[in-house]
C-alpha cells in the first residue's frame, strides 16, 4: 500500500518544504497531493509557524498558462510568483501530485453567472460552474493539458469535475431551515441552464416538462407532502421524462473525460467519488462505469469513524466500478477521535487490498493526529 498526503500550499511554505518533507517521510508518507486550484476556502492550521487561519477565495496556486478562453484560473492574490513551484523545488523525496478542484468555484460563479448550474426555478448557483458550457468545457481541459504540462506532478486528481451538489457543501454562510434530504439537494442541483436544456431538447426530451416536473417536486418537499427521505433512484423511476434528462448529463459528462484524459495524456487521471454518498455518484452526473475508460483510477474520501463505515462505503464504490479504487481518510476531528480506530482502518483497508490511502490534511490535523498516521501506517508496513 502507498500513503500521500493532502495539503495546502501555505502550510507547506510556511513551515518550509524541506521540513514538512522529513515530517511526512518519518511517519512513511510516500506521495503529497498538493491544492493547486481550489475553492474558496477558511482553513484553521493548528499547528502552522505563522498563522493559525487563513481565508482564500477560490484561486489557483500557479501561475497559469495562455489561452484558456472566457474562464481561467485567478491565482492567488497573496502569492508572490508561483506556489506549486516553491513547493516542488523544496521537495527532494516526495511524488508531488496536484489536487484539482474544476466546477466548484464560487469566484468564477460570480464572475460570469451565465457559465453556472440554473435550478430549475430559474436561480444561478454561483457556486457552481456547469460543465455542459462549451466554456466551463473548454476551462477544465485546459486547466488539466495546463497542470499535466507542468514537470512537478506525478498525477493530477479531480474534485469536483462534475455537476457538482445542490447547496454547495456550504461554500458560504448559508441559510436552509427547510429539509430537503437527499432527493431535493439533488433536484436543486439539477441543472436548467440553456446549454443543458439544449443538450435534452436535442436528444428528444421534453425539457419544459422535466423542468417543471422538478420545480413542483422541490416545492411539494418543501410542503411536506413529498417525504425528504424518498428514494431518488425510486422518485425517478417514477418520472421517465426527468430521468431521460438525467441520461443526457450523464453522456456530457462522459464525452468531457474523454477530452481530459486527452489533456492529461500520460499523467495519471483520478477522479474524487463518494458525493454525495457512495455508489450515487450518478446524482451529480458520473456514471462511474462510462467514466471508467477515462480515468486511470478513483479516490473515494471515506471520512467515518469506523471501519465498518469505510468498508461500506468502499464495497457501495466498488460494486458500481472495476477502475483502482483508493481511499481518503480524515484521522481526526470530527470523524475520529483515537488512534486505535485509524489503525483499525488502515489495517481494514491494507486486508481488502486497497491500492494507496490519502490522508486529510497535513496542515488542518493538530499533531496528535499525524502521530496516529504514523503508528497506522507502521502496522502494516
Amino acid at each position: 500500500m502507498e500513503f500521500a498526503m493532502w495539503a495546502y500550499p501555505w502550510d507547506l511554505l510556511d513551515e518550509g518544504p524541506a521540513t514538512v518533507e522529513r515530517r511526512l517521510r518519518d511517519i512513511g508518507i510516500d506521495e503529497l497531493n498538493l491544492a493547486t486550484n481550489y475553492h474558496t476556502v477558511q482553513a484553521f492550521t493548528p499547528h502552522n509557524p505563522e498563522r493559525r487561519t487563513l481565508f482564500a477565495r477560490a484561486s489557483s496556486y500557479f501561475e497559469p498558462g495562455p489561452e484558456y478562453g472566457d474562464l481561467e484560473p485567478v491565482p492567488y492574490e497573496r502569492m508572490d510568483g508561483d506556489w506549486v513551484t516553491d513547493v516542488a523545488d523544496g521537495l527532494s523525496e516526495l511524488t508531488l501530485n496536484s489536487w484539482t478542484v474544476g466546477c466548484h468555484n464560487s469566484r468564477l460563479g460570480m464572475a460570469s453567472p451565465e457559465y453556472t448550474l440554473e435550478s430549475a426555478h430559474g436561480d444561478d448557483l454561483l457556486f457552481g460552474l456547469c460543465p455542459s458550457q462549451p466554456a466551463v468545457q473548454t476551462y477544465l481541459s485546459t486547466l488539466v493539458s495546463d497542470l499535466a504540462s507542468r514537470d512537478e506532478f506525478g498525477r493530477i486528481e479531480l474534485e469536483t469535475f462534475d455537476y457538482f451538489y445542490g447547496t454547495g457543501f456550504g461554500w458560504h454562510h448559508q441559510k436552509i431551515h427547510a429539509q430537503l434530504g437527499t432527493l431535493g439537494e439533488f433536484l436543486l442541483g439539477l441543472c436548467f441552464c440553456p446549454q443543458c436544456c439544449e443538450n435534452a431538447t436535442a436528444a428528444g426530451v421534453d425539457t419544459e416538462r422535466a423542468r417543471a416536473t422538478v420545480a413542483d417536486t422541490l416545492d411539494e418537499i418543501v410542503a411536506g407532502d413529498v417525504a425528504h427521505d424518498h428514494s431518488p433512484e425510486d422518485w425517478l423511476a417514477e418520472h421517465e421524462t426527468v430521468a431521460a434528462y438525467v441520461d443526457v448529463r450523464e453522456r456530457t459528462l462522459a464525452s468531457l473525460y474523454a477530452t481530459l484524459a486527452d489533456a492529461a495524456g500520460t499523467t495519471p487521471l483520478g477522479y474524487y467519488v463518494g458525493a454525495p454518498e457512495p455508489g450515487r455518484e450518478w446524482i451529480v452526473g458520473a456514471d462511474l462505469q462510462a467514466l471508467s475508460d477515462h480515468v486511470d483510477y478513483y479516490c473515494l474520501p471515506a471520512y467515518e469513524g469506523s471501519s465498518d463505515a469505510v468498508r461500506e462505503a468502499y464495497n457501495a464504490v466498488a460494486a458500481v466500478t472495476d477502475v483502482p479504487l483508493h481511499i481518503g481518510l480524515l484521522p481526526g476531528h470530527p470523524a475520529i477521535d483515537d488512534e486505535a480506530t485509524v489503525v483499525d482502518i488502515v489495517q481494514t483497508l491494507d486486508s481488502k487490498g486497497v491500492p494507496r490511502l490519502s490522508f486529510y490534511n497535513y496542515g488542518l490535523l493538530p499533531e496528535q493526529s499525524l502521530e496516529w498516521v504514523g503508528t497506522a501506517i507502521d502496522a502494516v508496513s
